[in-house]
């Protein structure tokens, strides 16, 4: 079984007009072709996109970990991309 597991960060709009960062994690399942999101928690985002920082929303986000790499699959990651081989919700639930 083939596995790509990658996260980014996106900006959110928080309290006081103030910009948030937050994790988005994406697994790719290459053997059952499924792709899922998660957020650092270990749920599902929520898919409500609102652009608060230009380029740098949930949306961008999702296309950033759907599409990881520079040149097709296996070579440069894009910016802002990275691997991630635990989950901390994972880690979390080991505690």
């Amino acid at each position: 079984m083939s596995h790509t597991r990658v996260k980014t960060t996106y900006s959110v709009q928080g309290a006081h007009a103030s910009t948030e960062a937050l994790d988005l994690y994406c697994h790719h399942n290459h053997s059952s072709d499924c792709v899922t999101f998660y957020h650092k928690d270990g749920k599902v985002p929520v898919m409500v996109f609102e652009e608060w920082v230009f380029g740098d929303d949930l949306w961008e986000a999702m296309e950033r970990l759907i599409y990881p790499f520079e040149e097709g699959w296996g070579g440069e990651l894009r910016d802002k991309v990275e691997y991630y081989y635990v989950a901390p919700w994972q880690t979390e639930a080991k505690k």
